[in-house]
């Protein structure tokens, strides 16, 4: 009998977000036989009803529609599993969750990053900074505290909590979760290039090397300490830095009066949401990729510069420690320290030697989590999961 899964997460099954663990892990499932079905919020854009790499995913517009579809998928479809993954922008995860418990169906939880949570934390941009609020959590149902309570559901009531970053781990028990288990993840570098037009970002590069940034206008991902780092860095050293983001097209307000402050405008270049194929080009153009995070749930700008085999600086934050090595496949920093970033940087750009050790490193780094023993930790995860 073929083994089914539901896969529900707030956004993905796309080009945009290829590597992201769900749509890894339910194409890994897919071409290991198993029926998978995919639920996620409609984009602009996207269709409906889809099938792609195996998968049959349906996209909702609203959470109603959402989780009529799960209803509909666990009365008549009655799925082994349902693993959703991620808390916030995640109604419909959290209708799942309480449905496989009426159902009587597995429940699986995952997160990138637990301290995403603004339950959990009081700051969510730094969040390591300050101690984390344990207490805030509900775990017992109140009409006071009924938000809070639903929010949590899929990581409270889950029969397993699956993370792929270990720093989850203690947090999970402190919250008292019982099944909690860390498996690494995987990667298999399905990256669609789409041969669609694009918007030319490349012509707005830089013609001499540059250092590109990868992640959200948000501050835990630390663009602001890569910029205060920029007039620290010899121009003849680095001349030039990139920012990509998704999360704005065009430069934030912030972003252009940090710039304009610390007189570095003109190093600067800000390439909004390039297509997938674009940013592929841009990360093998580039010099070196920096991640200057305060914090991260797991961290993919490394894998993809792994992929293009290109040097990383990055802060020595969990979950990049997790499989970031400094002086093996990356160049660790402490993070919030502009003039720390800044010297990791030259040393880097100063010692050919070190980037190709660098480079190889992340080489290996990506064999290993695409290999089929770190898939067939996965794969035997979910297999047990159907003997619940």
């Amino acid at each position: 009998m073929t083994p089914s899964i539901v896969i529900i997460i707030p956004y993905g099954f796309n080009d945009r977000l290829m590597n992201f663990p769900e749509f890894t892990l339910g194409r890994l499932l897919a071409r290991n036989g198993w029926k998978v079905t995919g639920i996620a919020r409609k984009e602009a854009g996207e269709e409906s009803e889809q099938d792609t790499h195996g998968i049959h995913v349906y996209r909702y517009g609203g959470s109603i529609g959402g989780a009529l579809r799960v209803l509909f998928l666990c009365i008549a479809a009655r799925p082994d599993v349902i693993h959703v993954h991620m808390l916030r922008n995640n109604r419909v995860g959290a209708v799942s969750a309480t449905l496989a418990r009426l159902f009587g169906i597995t429940l699986v939880f995952s997160e990138a990053g637990l301290l995403h949570d603004h339950y959990l934390v009081e700051d969510r941009d730094d969040p390591l900074g300050k101690p984390i609020l344990y207490g805030k959590v509900a775990r017992k149902f109140s009409i006071r505290g009924f938000r809070n309570y639903f929010f949590h559901f899929a990581l409270t009531h889950a029969d397993t909590a699956v993370f792929y970053s270990r720093h989850n781990i203690a947090i999970a028990r402190a919250l008292g979760i019982q099944d909690v288990r860390y498996i690494p993840l995987i990667v298999d570098c399905a990256r669609l290039l789409s041969e669609a037009p694009t918007r030319d970002k490349l012509a707005t590069l830089p013609s001499e090397a540059f250092a590109l940034f990868i992640g959200q206008m948000k501050a835990r991902k630390g663009w602001d300490i890569l910029l205060r780092s920029v007039p620290l860095i010899e121009r003849t050293v680095l001349p030039a830095f990139v920012f990509v983001s998704s999360s704005s097209r065009s430069e934030t307000s912030d972003f252009v009066a940090l710039g304009e402050e610390l007189s570095v405008r003109e190093r600067v270049r800000y390439v909004g949401s390039p297509s997938s194929a674009d940013l592929r080009r841009i990360l093998q153009k580039c010099a070196l990729v920096v991640v200057p995070s305060r914090y991260e749930g797991f961290g993919l700008v490394p894998v993809e510069a792994f992929e293009a085999e290109r040097p990383v600086v990055a802060s020595g934050v969990a979950a990049l420690t997790d499989y970031l090595v400094h002086g093996d496949n990356a160049y660790l920093v402490e993070p919030k320290d502009p003039e720390q970033l800044a010297k990791g940087i030259m040393d880097v750009m100063r010692d050919p030697a070190l980037r190709e050790r660098l480079v190889e490193g992340g080489r290996k780094t990506l064999a290993a989590m695409k290999s089929d023993s770190a898939a067939g930790a996965w794969l035997d995860f979910y297999r047990s999961m159907l003997r619940r």
